[in-house]
């Protein structure tokens, strides 16, 4: 009865989501099908609406998108406030997302306040808080300072124009105004407690002399009598207390008797149950230390296969590949604008593979890749695939910053360098030759990681099949380039141009051997 009633509720919030999110969607395809009859500042509203509806589904990257062309279309209509809350939430929907440019978006849109002259304080005070929150978390210390003047001002009453003339040195010299202010408070309260007490000192004093005075007043007989009484209270005092001390020591003697008793009973009692506890705690400590040894092993043995693993897994993929698959079960694939890509492959393979058995032709194929692998790790260079006797690497992957154009080209003449010194050793032994053809482009490509099955990190674009084709116009123990690469490495390396030379579906291309 119990499970019948559970899966009846369960059902019942799955159709209950389900209907919201149906609701949501069909309000955000209404609100899309307005925006095509809207212009003006109706359609930046409505683009800031739509922004926020699919911020709210969950979609940050059509929020951010949205964002975006509110400011742009605002912006192209010469509306700069409504622009700056465009920017501001691009930047929101930024920080959301983990982008290191959010901060740019708070101070456009703070930019734009200023040189308009917007009275918008909420908009503005919103801006520099997440600035604030950002130099807060880079240390930037003269940064917060200033932000945090700029706010004081907005908050006392202050214009948005007037923070653009606060610098860090005015934040400085504000933070010591403040200072000097609580230090004054300070004083202020320092000299009330001084007040204070000597208030209470001289309170005390007077009445110190009031009962000297009274003291004063007494006569000489009053003084007579009163030292009287006192000389028979001690006397009395004095008897009572020696026969107190009679009686103390009888009653000491017989409580030190049932003491020295009692001690013999109980020191038997704690020898049996010290006795008792130290094997009970030698028992615990031998047995929690197997235990520990065990759970240590254990532990180690765990730790080993989550190396094993972890190695395995930077084997496959890039690190940051890998780790964005560990935390989140899968990734996203990233656009880098700046990449180089080398192909190789070996001349006559076919004629090899009919000179070498199968086994002698992979293990053959294995010494050449593996050396590849050693060269681009050595360069910094990501290998991304082997193709039957064809190798692949990209230089800018995973981290981008450029397409290590330099460190591609000394690549690709350390492998030509060890196959001429591999052949050499094979010519004495009478085995062919692997001669390589090695192509290099550079351009845009898109990387990462697709299927949820056998993960392969892999490249995609135009870039990648034309360094193909570049490879396939080369020849054997030679480097070719195209005329984007050339252009990254003409002032450190020597090379000849070849014309212009057709590539299967590309056209012609500018092509280049480097020379050693």
């Amino acid at each position: 009865m119990n499970s019948i009633l559970l899966k009846t509720i369960a059902c019942s919030f799955l159709l209950a989501c389900t209907l919201v999110l149906s609701a949501q969607s069909d309000k955000i395809k209404q609100m899309e099908s307005n925006l095509r009859d809207l212009s003006g500042p109706g359609r930046v509203q409505l683009l800031l609406s739509l922004s926020d509806a699919y911020l709210k589904e969950g979609r940050p990257e059509k929020a951010e998108a949205y964002a975006e062309d509110a400011g742009n279309f605002a912006r192209k209509i010469k509306e700069p406030e409504l622009r700056a809350i465009a920017l501001n939430k691009e930047g929101k929907i930024m920080l959301q997302t983990g982008k290191k440019k959010a901060g740019s978006k708070f101070e456009e849109s703070l930019d734009l306040l200023v040189k308009t002259g917007a009275s918008n304080n909420a908009l503005a005070l919103d801006n520099l808080e997440q600035l604030l929150s950002l130099a807060q978390k880079a240390g930037r210390e003269k940064e917060v300072l200033t932000i945090n003047a700029k706010i004081a001002s907005l908050r006392s009453g202050g214009n948005i124009a007037d923070t653009k003339s606060i610098n860090s040195d005015q934040a400085v010299q504000q933070q010591l105004n403040v200072i000097q202010q609580q230090l004054a408070e300070n004083q202020s309260e320092f000299k009330k407690s001084q007040l204070k007490l000597l208030a209470e000192s001289q309170s005390l004093q007077a009445e110190l002399a009031a009962r000297q005075a009274e003291i004063d007043r007494m006569t000489e007989e009053q003084m007579k009598t009163a030292m009287l009484v006192m000389q028979q209270r001690v006397l009395l005092d004095s008897v009572f207390y020696k026969a107190g001390l009679d009686s103390l020591s009888v009653a000491n003697a017989n409580l030190a008797l049932r003491e020295a008793e009692s001690n013999r009973k109980f020191n038997y009692a704690i020898m049996g149950v010290l006795l008792l506890v130290a094997g009970g705690s030698l028992f615990s400590f031998m047995k929690a230390r197997q235990n520990a040894k065990i759970l240590e092993e254990k532990n180690k043995t765990i730790r080993e296969e989550q190396e094993r693993s972890e190695n395995l897994l930077l084997n496959i993929l890039p690190s940051l590949v890998a780790n964005e698959l560990k935390l989140n079960g899968k990734t996203k694939a990233q656009y880098y604008d700046d990449v180089s890509v080398l192909f190789a492959d070996f001349v006559g393979f076919s004629k090899i593979a009919e000179v070498l058995s199968p086994q002698q032709l992979v293990t053959e194929l294995d010494t050449c890749f593996q050396k590849f692998d050693e060269i681009i790790a050595k360069h910094g260079l990501e290998k991304i695939k082997t193709i039957g006797d064809a190798y692949m690497c990209a230089g800018g992957l995973p981290e981008g910053g450029g397409a290590k154009m330099k460190s591609m080209v000394a690549a690709a003449f350390e492998m030509q360098q060890w196959l001429e010194t591999w052949n050499k050793e094979r010519a004495q032994t009478g085995k062919p030759r692997f001669d390589a053809r090695i192509g290099i482009h550079r351009g845009p490509v898109v990387a990462g990681v697709v299927g949820s099955k056998k993960f392969a990190f892999d490249i995609w674009g135009d870039t990648v099949n034309v360094a193909a084709r570049i490879e396939q116009a080369g020849e054997g123990g030679r480097i070719n380039i195209s005329g984007e690469a050339y252009a990254a490495i003409k002032d450190e390396v020597a090379t000849t141009y070849r014309g212009k030379i057709p590539a299967k579906n590309k056209g012609e291309i500018d092509m280049y051997f480097l020379e050693n």
